[in-house]
């Protein structure tokens, strides 16, 4: 398999981001190997992730005492969005822990931590490149069609995520080309966007993943958009007859008027991949389990599997904050959500204990407590370091030492009877760097056998 066919293949799926036209990764030079057992263990923790969420959204009451680590600090105009569909897709980022736990059954002593539950992931059209790209069974995509089952899906797409532009009309025409159809709704027009990119109001690097322009650096948005041949939808349709969505964006990165024509189209028909409930925008859903009235209600086996799947994670306030403060080493901060900034994903508002003094430590938890928006305290999680074969950009083999983290889709049926463990892939970087999708990572596909 040679790095100018993994490439050609890949690009071949349209897939970009920002200014960047195909893969702007590192690509692993094979496919990373997982054993059977390992699929078997995430589909369970898949299993009991979908439960977690079930008793969120049939048991979500407001004001009771169960549901005070969801409604902390919660901006009062998005506590009205509780969709009572299932959720049927989200994206774990596991940091793949050395050594064992009871429990769970993993290639040589390793486990599977999900330090994020995220509700409205990027990397569907990555995922499916690699897939093409070493000429994997498109589990991702073929998931997405069945679940679909005839509906058209529409991407409703944040401008402030406009980068991932790209690698969203990729996943689009991957489906069509499994019986499927998908197109994204962007909530600029897509003139203003090609605007600001043109007049360096977005898209300049250093911006998430990027630290520098590319040689081969494209803003002409509206060419570029050409080539995905009318997938971009002006408008959102009036019914949601015959309608998935999925929203590709937090509550608060959309206006509105933008949430209000959503949720008439869930009332109308439309199925929600990741419904307008705004409990599962905040890293708070990962409380839950520590709660044992809530565990109750789990149930023995799911709840099992989250305890060792979820790390150990807290609200942070005024009851918390000397207990974290005290147990520097043990603890990481992030921001829970809703904070307007756009730092509560990708690792941008991160605080590790460990790498501080106790006087610093100190300090950014009394910071962070005093915040207007949730954060969250959780139980620090080291992460596998491996030697990983990559093609450098010459296409010359080289191998980076770094940080590892497993990615999954779980995705279900809309009757919540099949749950599906799909378009797994291995993200690795340089320790300190962070692990993202970004041009200094190296990205494998994972197959399972």
């Amino acid at each position: 398999m040679t790095y100018s066919a993994i490439r050609k293949r890949m690009s071949a799926t349209g897939i970009g981001y920002a200014g960047i036209e195909g893969a702007w990764w590192l690509p692993a030079t094979k496919p990373f190997v997982l054993p059977v057992s390992a699929h078997l263990e995430l589909e369970r923790i898949a299993a009991a992730t979908f439960a977690l969420f079930d008793i969120v959204t049939h048991g979500y009451t407001g004001e009771s005492e169960l549901w005070s680590a969801l409604n902390h600090k919660v901006p009062a105009h998005l506590r009205r969005y509780v969709s009572q569909q299932r959720v049927l897709c989200v994206r774990p980022d596991f940091q793949w822990v050395p050594g064992s736990a009871s429990g769970s059954i993993q290639r040589a002593g390793y486990t599977f931590a999900a330090t994020e539950l995220e509700i409205c992931p990027s990397a569907q059209g990555y995922a499916h490149a690699m897939q093409t790209g070493y000429e994997l069974d498109p589990d991702l995509v073929k998931a997405f069609a069945q679940v679909l089952a005839g509906r058209t899906l529409i991407i409703v797409m944040t401008g402030e995520w406009s980068e991932f532009i790209w690698e969203q009309l990729a996943f689009c025409r991957a489906l069509e080309g499994h019986g499927a159809r998908g197109r994204v709704w962007l909530d600029i027009p897509i003139e203003a966007l090609n605007d600001f990119v043109r007049h360096a109001a977005r898209w300049q690097p250093p911006m998430f993943g990027v630290t520098e322009k590319t040689a081969a650096w494209n803003d002409d948005v509206l060419s570029r958009i050409e080539d995905f041949g009318g997938m971009l939808l002006r408008d959102l349709p009036m019914s949601g007859d015959n309608l998935a969505l999925f929203r590709f964006g937090y509550l608060d990165c959309f206006s509105p008027n933008v949430l209000e024509r959503l949720v008439a189209l869930e009332a109308t028909g439309a199925l929600a991949l990741n419904p307008l409930h705004f409990a599962f925008d905040s890293k708070a859903v990962m409380t839950l389990p520590n709660d044992s009235a809530y565990l109750a209600r789990l149930g023995h086996s799911h709840a099992g599997h989250l305890r060792h799947a979820l790390p150990r994670t807290l609200v942070l306030d005024d009851h918390q904050l000397d207990s974290v403060v005290g147990a520097k080493d043990a603890w990481v901060l992030k921001f829970a959500g809703f904070d307007h900034g756009q730092q509560a994903w990708g690792g941008r508002s991160l605080q590790v204990g460990k790498r501080m003094s106790h006087a610093e430590w100190r300090d950014v938890v009394q910071r962070y407590n005093d915040l207007p928006f949730p954060v969250v305290a959780q139980q620090a999680t080291p992460t596998a370091k491996l030697d990983i074969a990559y093609f450098d950009p010459s296409g010359a083999v080289s191998t980076l030492h770094g940080d590892a983290r497993i990615r999954s889709f779980f995705v279900r049926d809309a009757d919540g009877s099949k749950v599906r463990v799909c378009g797994t892939h291995l993200t690795t970087s340089f320790g300190g760097q962070g692990v993202s999708e970004g041009t200094g990572a190296v990205q494998a596909p994972v197959i399972f056998g």
